[in-house]
């Protein structure tokens, strides 16, 4: 953990971050031989076979904002099934600047853009790659949920168009629709790497369909969210897995003079189809993974800083090869 919080403070500057943005395109490649209505956490690298869906598309607030994120992930790959087959260690760094901003009481939207600094270290050499990753969209419609009145009383404003005076059940259902968008270079010559995972982009366009339900009573509540990751071949022929994400999340808002601290656990898991190329499924490019997480935010004023800590509980990646260490995350956020 202390290289993790090294690693952020060196790389993090967040005006820095936003002049990486401005020159994503210049790809680069060095490879010698309160009350809450929680969307919880967005897919790390956005579509490569071992980026975890199930961070999920937002924080545990339910207000609009933009802000800025990062990412850490940890793997480490085995090239072989004796005990001293050769290994790598990869670490991924993504920074993101994503945001939340509504059309009407029930229709939004999330934007996510990631910048992703990939490293992959041997004992004689390291791999680095970076640059803009793949873009997410994707459209939001809320269903709000409201309490039954009794059946002796009446509901005067159980009428059309006064939904806002009647009382939240504390319910609510997200149904979201979204792209990925192949603004992320794709290398081809990296396809033989253990880790599918090392790409900054996918080269493709994806489909994303996302259910988000939430129930808030007094300080407690709870989240939950199921997503599937339709993925296309790209230009290479190249098709990645599709995926399927899930989590769940408890948290308990404590309210603190103008300020509000939110602590919550949670667990959570992405399912990987096999990659195919040349419309072949590749051997042990599938698996699965089950995570556990903790974190909290702390809210003052129109300001969010939000941290999150994830740990494998289980995992089958790619035939046992890739297995994942931890990730952690960071942002800041403006509410608008």
């Amino acid at each position: 953990m202390i290289n993790v919080f090294q690693n952020f403070k060196i790389k993090s500057i967040f005006f820095g971050l936003l002049a990486l943005f401005c020159f994503s395109h210049n790809h680069a490649a060095t490879i010698p031989p309160h009350v809450h209505s929680p969307l919880k956490v967005f897919c790390d690298l956005c579509g490569c076979s071992t980026s975890s869906g199930s961070s999920g598309f937002g924080t545990l607030d339910n207000l609009s904002f933009v802000g800025l994120r990062y990412i850490y992930q940890d793997y480490e790959s085995k090239d072989g099934i004796f005990s001293n087959s050769p290994t790598s260690n990869e670490r991924f760094n993504t920074y993101q600047v994503w945001g939340r901003v509504p059309v009407n009481d029930k229709l939004y939207f999330n934007a996510i853009i990631p910048y992703q600094d990939l490293y992959r270290h041997f004992e004689d050499r390291t791999e680095h790659i970076n640059g803009l990753g793949d873009i997410t969209v994707i459209g939001w419609y809320q269903l709000k949920f409201f309490k039954k009145h009794k059946d002796h009383e009446v509901d005067f404003n159980d009428v059309e168009g006064e939904d806002e005076e009647r009382e939240l059940s504390g319910h609510r259902l997200n149904l979201g629709i979204g792209l990925k968008l192949p603004t992320g270079t794709f290398e081809d010559m990296l396809t033989d790497r253990i880790n599918p995972g090392f790409q900054v982009g996918t080269g493709s366009l994806d489909g994303i369909f996302s259910v988000l339900h939430s129930y808030s009573k007094n300080r407690l509540g709870i989240n939950s969210s199921a997503t599937y990751y339709l993925k296309t071949e790209n230009k290479n022929e190249y098709r990645f897995g599709n995926q399927f994400s899930f989590s769940s999340n408890v948290y308990y808002n404590v309210p603190l003079e103008k300020s509000a601290f939110s602590p919550f656990l949670g667990i959570s898991g992405d399912v990987y189809n096999s990659i195919k190329q040349f419309n072949e499924a590749l051997p042990e490019t599938n698996g699965d993974i089950v995570n556990g997480a903790f974190g909290s935010e702390f809210m003052i004023d129109k300001f969010i800083i939000g941290a999150n800590y994830t740990f494998p509980i289980s995992q089958n990646l790619f035939g046992d090869n890739v297995t994942s260490k931890n990730r952690f995350m960071l942002y800041l956020n403006y509410v608008l």
